[in-house]
């Protein structure tokens, strides 16, 4: 019998090396499902150059709003390039966060799926300072000479050629890289970035709203100075990292049944699961109890977060985030001093352990707040 167990352990041990060994660290991966470099684009006619900046020549209010976005930033930002150092340059990565092939100081082929086998050559076109644009206005909207858009009718005359893509009309351009695919050889249902999966299904899917709607708010104004003003979006993208945008998306309510209070926290505002994105994220809720004094005790706290197993197989250990419109509920004693129901609610962008650890071993310098307040002392009604 003990030969058997041991047998059986060997061939575990055996099955999890081969498991381990087909599953690279690197979590990124250049193939058929996900996004490519977007091919070489030359400036269009009657433009000065691919750069954001001399778009914004001639559209200087959108130019001054993706300025302020994590967009214009998606290169530069010191978590990514901490995070890059990590990935060990990844140059998959890249596909994403400066998309255009005029970027990369080289060109991938597909010959192989991993990132560390990947071959690839200096880039005879590359542009250091297009690159410190990250996701620019060409990213989206420039392909072959032409600026794309969402109109589809032309009501005004160009510089430079105009043409109407569906694309902007729909959640496709955003899918490209807020849906980032699982590894082959993975568990996963869900891709390591799932967003616009989590977007397919739910309340605001099922009303037919999409990404824009809430990250492109909608406005009138000319595209240029001079020009008449017509339906347009603002180019600012608030996520995770805009407090006002994270305000919208829960709804609390408090029951009183016997000496017990019932929480429900539904996710009413947001088109994905809260919160979405990089697996480091999670979202935290204390329900405190305020005396007539102003002592504050707290009752129950709550994370929202996925917890990803990444070896020997990739799949997820854990995921407690709500989906769109979804609601969980918790019962916590009441206590027997008369107050008020408060919740705080705090957004983590990572763990104070590995906030530490890219400071340490990835040069992390001047990062962003990584635990951002956004509800505080907000009170909920206790219906009995």
């Amino acid at each position: 019998m003990k030969k058997i167990i041991i047998w059986l352990i060997s061939i575990i041990i055996t099955l999890l090396l081969i498991v381990y060994w087909l599953n690279p660290k690197e979590i990124y991966q250049l193939n058929n499902k996900t996004t490519q470099f977007i091919d070489y684009q030359s400036a269009p006619e009657g433009t000065h150059s691919l750069k954001a900046s001399d778009c914004g020549l001639c559209h200087a209010e959108i130019y001054q709003e993706w300025q302020t976005s994590l967009h214009s930033k998606a290169f530069v930002d010191p978590f990514f390039t901490a995070y890059h150092k990590k990935d060990k340059g990844d140059p998959t990565c890249l596909v994403c966060h400066t998309p255009l092939a005029n970027q990369s100081p080289l060109l991938i082929s597909l010959s192989s799926a991993h990132s560390q086998s990947l071959k690839s050559r200096e880039n005879p076109n590359y542009d250091p300072e297009l690159q410190k644009e990250g996701v620019n206005c060409a990213g989206c909207h420039v392909r072959k000479g032409i600026v794309y858009g969402p109109y589809k009718a032309r009501v005004m005359s160009a510089p430079h050629p105009v043409a109407f893509d569906q694309r902007f009309l729909d959640k496709t351009l955003c899918k490209q890289c807020h849906e980032v695919p699982s590894k082959d050889f993975s568990l996963m249902k869900e891709g390591i970035c799932s967003t616009g999966r989590e977007s397919n299904a739910g309340i605001w899917a099922a009303r037919g709203f999409i990404c824009q709607d809430c990250h492109m708010p909608a406005t009138e104004r000319p595209l240029m100075t001079g020009f008449p003003s017509r339906a347009g979006r603002k180019h600012l993208w608030p996520g995770g990292y805009s407090t006002q945008q994270l305000q919208k998306v829960f709804s609390f309510k408090a029951q009183k049944i016997n000496d017990k209070i019932k929480l429900t926290i539904t996710n009413s505002g947001a088109g994905h699961k809260a919160p979405t994105g990089d697996t480091d994220r999670f979202i935290t809720l204390d329900f405190i109890w305020q005396d007539k004094q102003g002592k504050q005790t707290i009752l129950e706290t709550i994370k929202f977060k996925r917890q990803v197993i990444w070896q020997p197989i990739m799949f997820v250990f854990s995921d407690n985030r709500l989906g769109p419109g979804k609601s969980t509920s918790i019962t916590v004693k009441a206590p027997e001093s008369q107050g008020k129901l408060l919740v705080n609610a705090v957004y983590h962008v990572m763990t104070d352990t590995s906030l530490q650890r890219l400071k340490e071993k990835y040069q992390l310098k001047n990062g962003h707040s990584v635990h951002r307040q956004f509800i505080t002392n907000q009170e909920i009604r206790i219906n009995q």
